[in-house]
């Protein structure tokens, strides 16, 4: 990827929400969202196109992103709509709940017009989850190239599966036959493989399209396929688990924008998700 003047780094597509924990304490959600504010964190050029509805949990998502400093100028607000709130998204599947909103009502014609340049599109695998989003995350896949720039998924398949089980390959197929790169987690691999090793998902992952696949670990170690590649980059042992899911791949896709190699990328990806000490930015 060349660097184009005044290009983003991202545009980062998918869903936002307010995300709720057992104690009912209020923090950002939603994949896109939370990679833009890792993103953003670190530096990055970010713009966020998602929809969030006209109610207080969606002025407080706004407010927050606001004051993040993330690029609003697509983040569309939904009539009438609520905000999607998720209930305990990383806890035990039946503990799990989600009040679906408005990101899910984003539409293919609220993308950004092709003549706004990113270096990747970064697009949350929980849109592809229904209609209208489906249809507007693959388009944003698809127009990645058109923007001078390259195709991102964050996987997802854990959430997929919950809320979609029956349509969950079917829609991730041409995803990732369109992308350079994917993320994913292990509890991503094992909804899609079963119980296979890393090694074995990357490898699996890879013969459907991308050129690197990005698997976090549970202790927060990464490995990476990069083409016919293969790399381990461990965790601290000293550190703490990362506290938010989102985090490595932001670091490794805002790596990435900057041109860094995919291998160092994700060794310094490790170390940021582990240096992360909250799950995500207060409501």
């Amino acid at each position: 990827m060349t660097p184009m003047s005044g290009a983003l780094d991202w545009l980062a597509v998918g869903d936002v929400a307010e995300e709720r924990g057992p104690d009912s304490s209020a923090i950002l959600g939603g994949g896109a969202a939370r990679l833009a504010a890792h993103a953003v964190a670190l530096r990055a050029r970010i713009a966020l196109v998602a929809k969030v509805g006209e109610d207080d949990a969606g002025r407080r998502v706004r407010d927050t992103l606001e004051r993040l400093k993330v690029d609003l100028r697509w983040l569309r607000s939904g009539p009438a709509m609520r905000t999607t709130v998720w209930h305990e998204p990383d806890g035990q599947p039946q503990r799990r709940r989600v009040e679906r909103g408005a990101d899910l009502a984003l539409r293919l014609d609220e993308l950004p017009p092709l003549s706004v340049p990113a270096l990747l599109t970064v697009v949350s695998g929980y849109s592809l989850s229904v209609e209208p989003a489906r249809s507007a995350a693959l388009g944003a896949l698809t127009s990645a190239r058109a923007r001078g720039g390259r195709a991102a998924l964050l996987l997802e398949a854990d959430l997929l599966w919950w809320t979609n089980a029956r349509m969950m390959r079917r829609v991730l197929e041409p995803a990732l036959a369109g992308v350079d790169s994917v993320a994913l987690q292990t509890n991503d691999a094992r909804v899609l493989f079963g119980a296979v090793s890393g090694r074995e998902a990357v490898q699996l992952l890879a013969a459907m399209g991308p050129r690197l696949v990005y698997l976090a670990e549970a202790d927060g170690g990464v490995v990476l396929r990069e083409g016919g590649r293969i790399h381990a980059c461990p965790a601290d042992r000293t550190e703490s688990a990362p506290r938010d899911r989102y985090a490595g791949a932001a670091a490794f896709w805002v790596g990435l924008a900057r041109r860094v190699p995919a291998r160092k990328a994700a060794a310094d990806s490790v170390r940021y998700a582990q240096s992360v000490r909250r799950p995500g930015p207060r409501l």
